[in-house]
């Protein structure tokens, strides 16, 4: 008897805090994937771990706020981890300990490469200091280990003085969308890179929709997919696989359908967005047939919703009514001159 009461009591205590997280895929038959979320998708929604860009550490092991360790990798030689921060021997980092704040441009602000498996690239980065006395910008990367090679790890820059950052990305050795972060000073880079099998026998794209690529808190994420048979036209099932996804590699939504493609397509997907935090996104999709993956990737900002102005919703609303208004007396006298001639 008493075992039996104290299996009720646990079931009491525990049962309100038990929660379920449903995603459905074209539910009542339209294009739309929908996120019908608990509290607890991907984990992010209970706890939103920091990373070592959001603490502004680039070395060291360090708490993530949730009860995981962050590893922000370690200096290169010549450089001493101090707060957290790889700092040049014998430099004392500003800002209390922090990264040192500058005000400079860096250009561009994002790239996104297509590039096939063991492959590499070479872009350049324009770093111009803004400010009137001469500084020294400390550069690395965040989620980008072995992708991506800097030609320099700090670049002391005069007044108004633009140098160039010379930086090689290294295509893995697997297919896929991958997203990391370079970060100068205080400036960051989003980077995504979506590579591909050599052997291509199909390409694929993505792209936003949204006006601007923006995407209100809570609204939806329209895009547009198009399938590219490279191949001969034999008709074929492929495998689509989608996710949405922060530049620190945090997935927040992933999902999959199976299509018979014997030509070219195109056709639209919605994707619900839950209440996804606000900041910037990637939503992939991976093509997967056999012994290929073609992937592509799109940016998009989730910003927050604008408020209805109930103010200006009445005045127009007034207006239509007044505008309305005015074409049925018109109307009628009209009808009425008419009358009066016949």
């Amino acid at each position: 008897m008493d075992n039996k009461f104290t299996i009720f009591i646990l079931i009491i205590l525990v049962f309100p805090f038990m929660s379920a997280d449903v995603i459905s895929l074209n539910s009542g038959g339209s294009d739309d994937i929908i996120i019908n979320s608990g509290a607890n998708i991907e984990g992010f929604f209970s706890c939103t771990p920091d990373t070592c860009v959001s603490l502004g550490y680039n070395c060291d092991s360090w708490s993530d706020g949730c009860g995981g360790t962050l590893d922000c990798s370690t200096c290169a030689s010549g450089y001493t981890c101090t707060a957290g921060i790889c700092v040049a021997e014998g430099v004392t980092p500003g800002n209390g300990g922090g990264a040192p704040v500058a005000d400079i441009n860096v250009t561009p602000t994002e790239i996104s490469l297509t590039m096939a498996i063991d492959t590499a690239v070479d872009r350049i980065i324009k770093i111009t200091n803004l400010e009137t006395s001469t500084l020294t910008v400390y550069i690395f990367q965040y989620g980008l280990d072995n992708m991506v090679i800097l030609g320099e790890t700090s670049l002391q820059l005069a007044p108004g003085e633009t140098k160039n950052l010379n930086v090689r990305f290294v295509a893995p050795g697997e297919a896929g969308n991958y997203v990391g972060k370079i970060i100068i000073g205080n400036k960051q880079v989003l980077v995504s890179l979506n590579i591909k099998t050599k052997l291509l026998l199909f390409d694929s794209n993505i792209i936003v929709l949204n006006k601007d690529y923006k995407v209100a808190q809570g609204g939806k994420l329209r895009t547009q997919v198009t399938l590219i048979p490279m191949g001969d036209e034999d008709r074929l099932d492929v495998t689509l696989n989608y996710e949405i996804k922060d530049y620190d590699g945090n997935i927040y939504l992933t999902q999959s359908e199976t299509l018979l493609v014997e030509r070219q397509m195109n056709f639209k997907r919605d994707f619900g967005t839950g209440m996804l935090p606000l900041g910037q996104y990637i939503v992939g999709l991976e093509l997967v047939y056999p012994n290929g993956v073609a992937p592509s990737s799109a940016h998009f900002d989730v910003v927050e919703r604008v408020p209805i102005d109930f103010g200006n919703l009445v005045f127009y609303l007034i207006i239509a009514i007044l505008a309305i208004s005015i074409l049925i007396v018109i109307s009628l006298i009209i009808r009425k001159r008419k009358q009066e001639i016949s």
